[in-house]
């Protein structure tokens, strides 16, 4: 009966505008499509993630990353960047997608049909 679908919101312009979102941190809070977000750059690969710790609720724009992983300031629970998963709970993740004219973040929604 639903069907889930994913609309995608342009988020940034170009490499260098993506390289100006994180002003030389690892973490950047931004709002995309209405939602405050945080763009992760790990290694080289982006990611974007919601910016609320799913234990606490604490942002995580002071999070580190390691092995693959977010690890929140707060209480240090290691969130994976590719699925979410960690400590038991899941961090809403999104998908990004690099397009010639910028890039995209993926929200999911539901449809009737």
């Amino acid at each position: 009966m639903f069907d889930t679908k994913i609309k995608w919101v342009k988020f940034a312009n170009d490499d260098a505008h993506l390289v100006e979102l994180f002003m030389g941190r690892t973490c950047s809070p931004i709002k995309v499509n209405g939602k405050a977000v945080l763009l992760v750059n790990n290694e080289g690969e982006y990611h974007m993630v919601k910016n609320k710790c799913p234990h606490q609720g604490i942002t995580l724009e002071k999070a580190s990353c390691e092995d693959g992983k977010i690890i929140c300031p707060w209480h240090h629970y290691g969130f994976d960047l590719k699925n979410g998963r960690g400590a038991g709970l899941y961090l809403d993740i999104y998908p990004i997608e690099k397009r010639e004219d910028g890039y995209y973040a993926g929200f999911e929604y539901f449809s009737l049909f």
